[in-house]
């Protein structure tokens, strides 16, 4: 059961799909220009930014797009955590090894052309060959906005040497509905997060940020079309920016999502960040790094034609006061026309408490240390955190019967707790009884659960929301409201009743367990209510392991063998077995051929160094594998 949910999931993440959210460039229509800058190009006419071959338009080409050009435009996007460039990369006549380029904020695609590459399909101011081929590329991208540049390193003007784009199309995987910000499709682990700011995405402008140092004014600059704060002429030695974030709410981490840019000639230096006066994130730059390009124009006077690094910063670390002083800064030495940094697209993050709490270190319900007024903690003796709860309104319930390899939880009794005039009713099930070797996964059913609206006491209409939630983390919901399926009069009387069946199985791994059922009715319970029918929770015991080491006293590489394997070799572990830790009550079985046939050695407790028979036998024979109880 366990393996197929996991296959389940697996196969909802990777089949997610991609959103489009821009194309252009498949025909030679101008009006697609519209929100791109162009710098550059040789002719100021709109129609010779595009060049037909062979009935193919293309943006670019020889009237356009040779030394120096570079074309530019930004997006602003819903949270995300994935971005798919498709494109056709074209060259026009005698390229000597130059490259093309485009840039997706840090991420950068490069190809490099010589004038032999491609034929003569179309005719060219130079008399050279064309060629082009698809760019087809995903990467990881979770920023608010994001920009995109493309650009060649052609030393010629675009008669002689030049490049072009079509069929342009750009698409991303958004986050769950959950969350603000995310790395995957996962709810569970990015839903905790809230946003607390964001500078830099839509307007440049102070934003509250000040400037300490040798510059004390918040400035902006532009670098291929790309507004920045800071950039040339503004942020170089000697610079820091800072801002103060207060009224955060309660929470145990922090996380910062922006965008760094080194511009021109750095020698070694770092990219810095701190928290509350903490340096928290750095990155060195060398004197000479790979894959950079010219993409910001020197300042005048005294500007240098130096390289630039694009630093897409997402980082996180523990944090919980009620405030937090971010700063950014640099170790250049030069002034900022030889050497400068700016920022784009700077979000800040904290990864909430779960409710009640005042202080917690992390996002389940027992993590709290403090709680807000009139909840109090479950167990204040508990120096990692427990549950915040009414004073008076909890006791343990629940009783473990072993049944073969489960343990399954009989519930005698459920207290629920109905708060007048609130927007959730909330069963507490605390389970403290749960042995570390017990540990593995729990199997959750209700067979009916079951909300309860009384109809001439609610708005019609209105939804209702069954919520579960397993140390913290949402596992389930439901949302009820009229006109639903199975809504009827099932229990007689004025109102009408709704029921779902709920039934799942998620990993778990801690010795305590903390089910939390809220809903968001808002009534008392003469007007509305909620139950349970058929309550039951089973935990899965874990397989127990043994250890094989390469050398006697348990020593040398080591690797866990925690289940059946019919073919030894083809799992690549190394044949040299010197010493076996066996689990109490198990029964170690190795066979000298594979799909567990022929001859056998057996172990019933732990092998501190094998003898020599029995040794070369492990060395050059074994091919199977049995763990088993000992009977």
């Amino acid at each position: 059961m366990r393996f197929i949910v996991i296959a389940i999931f697996v196969m909802l993440a990777t089949s997610q799909e991609f959103v489009e959210f821009y194309s252009a460039f498949s025909n030679a229509d101008v009006g697609q220009l519209d929100g791109w800058t162009i710098q550059g190009q040789i002719s100021k006419a709109q129609t010779d930014n595009f060049f037909t071959c062979s009935d193919a338009a293309v943006f670019g080409g020889p009237k356009a797009f040779g030394k120096g050009a570079i074309v530019t435009r930004q997006f602003q996007l819903p949270p995300h955590f994935q971005i798919k460039v498709q494109v056709e990369v074209w060259k026009f006549d005698a390229w000597d090894t130059q490259r093309q380029f485009f840039y997706l904020d840090n991420y950068l695609w490069e190809t490099m052309w010589t004038g032999s590459d491609g034929t003569k399909r179309c005719a060219t101011p130079a008399g050279g060959n064309v060629n082009s081929f698809s760019v087809d590329q995903t990467i990881t991208h979770n920023h608010a906005a994001l920009f995109i540049a493309f650009a060649s390193s052609a030393d010629k003007t675009a008669d002689k040497m030049s490049w072009g784009i079509r069929k342009l199309k750009l698409s991303y995987l958004p986050c769950p509905a959950e969350c603000g910000t995310c790395l995957g499709p996962d709810a569970i682990v990015c839903q905790m997060w809230v946003p607390v700011s964001s500078s830099w995405i839509k307007n440049i402008d102070a934003d509250g940020w000040t400037a300490k140092g040798s510059s004390t004014v918040i400035k902006s600059s532009t670098c291929v079309g790309i507004p920045i704060i800071g950039g040339p002429g503004n942020f170089g030695n000697n610079v820091s920016i800072q801002k103060i974030f207060d009224k955060l709410v309660p929470h145990y981490r922090i996380k910062v999502i922006a965008q760094f840019w080194k511009i021109d000639n750095w020698d070694n230096d770092n990219a810095v960040l701190s928290i509350d006066n903490q340096e928290k994130w750095k990155q060195n730059v060398a004197q000479v790094e790979d894959k950079e390009f010219f993409i910001c124009d020197k300042i005048s006077p005294g500007g240098v034609d130096g390289t630039e690094k694009i630093i897409n910063v997402n980082f996180e670390t523990p944090h919980n006061y009620g405030a937090a002083l971010v700063k950014w800064t640099s170790t250049i030495k030069k002034s900022s026309k030889q050497a400068s940094w700016g920022i784009r697209q700077f979000q800040l993050y904290v990864a909430q408490c779960s409710s009640n709490c005042a202080t917690c270190t992390g996002p389940s319900v027992e993590d709290c240390t403090a709680c807000v007024s009139p909840y109090v903690l479950l167990d204040p003796e508990d120096g990692n955190g427990s549950g915040c709860v009414l004073k008076g309104d909890w006791e343990q319930v629940g009783q473990l019967m072993q049944i073969g390899k489960l343990l399954m939880v009989k519930m005698d009794q459920i207290l629920q707790h109905n708060v007048e005039n609130s927007n959730s009713l909330v069963v507490l099930i605390r389970l403290e009884k749960m042995l570390k070797s017990l540990e593995n996964s729990i199997y959750l059913l209700i067979k009916e659960l079951e909300l309860h609206l009384k109809h001439g006491r609610l708005i019609i209409g209105m939804e209702k929301i069954i919520l579960l939630k397993v140390d913290g983390l949402n596992v389930w919901q439901r949302t009820f409201g009229f006109g639903d399926p199975g809504l009827a009069d099932i229990c007689g009387g004025d109102g009408f009743e709704n029921y779902a069946i709920v039934d799942f199985v998620i990993g778990h791994e801690t010795p305590t367990l903390d089910l939390l059922i809220s809903t968001t009715i808002g009534k008392n319970n003469d007007n509305a209510s909620f139950a349970l029918k058929g309550f039951k929770l089973y935990y899965e015991k874990p397989d127990a392991c043994a250890t094989l080491y390469t050398e006697c006293n348990y020593t040398g590489k080591s690797f866990n063998m925690c289940e059946d394997l019919p073919n030894f070799q083809l799992a690549k572990y190394p044949s040299k077995i010197k010493s076996i830790q066996v689990p109490a009550g198990a029964k170690v079985i190795l066979f000298d051929e594979m799909d567990y046939n022929g001859k056998t050695i057996e172990y019933t407790e732990n092998q501190k160094c094998i003898e020599e028979y029995q040794y070369k036998f492990l060395q050059t024979n074994q091919q199977s594998y049995v763990l088993t109880a000992n009977n």
